[in-house]
């Protein structure tokens, strides 16, 4: 179910506080107390949880693993606004208003 809130580079998200976490290996392995459905991430994704820690902009993620994984600005956005799109719909990340 989306939550009709559309993200864009200029959006503020931040981690799910009621989101349980534990990390496995090569993934991050999350659940939801209130859905009570499990989710697993890979080490990109392990990564931009760890940023989500604070309240972040997209950008901010988006420049941090440009420069840590070595792929172009165009390709980060365009995989972490989708990556984050989907974890907003599973209600993992919040999308702050501003």
């Amino acid at each position: 179910m989306s939550t009709g809130k559309t993200m864009d580079l200029q959006t503020t998200v931040v981690r799910d506080e009621d989101i349980i976490f534990s990390d496995m290996d090569d993934e991050t392995v999350m659940m939801s107390m209130e859905k009570g459905e499990y989710y697993g991430i890979n080490p990109v994704g392990r990564r931009i949880w760890e940023l989500l820690e604070t309240p972040v902009k997209v950008a901010g993620i988006c420049e941090t693993l440009s420069d840590e994984y070595n792929v172009s600005p165009e390709q980060c956005r365009k995989e972490v606004l989708v990556f984050l799109a989907q974890l907003s719909e599973k209600d993992i990340i919040k999308v702050m208003n501003e």
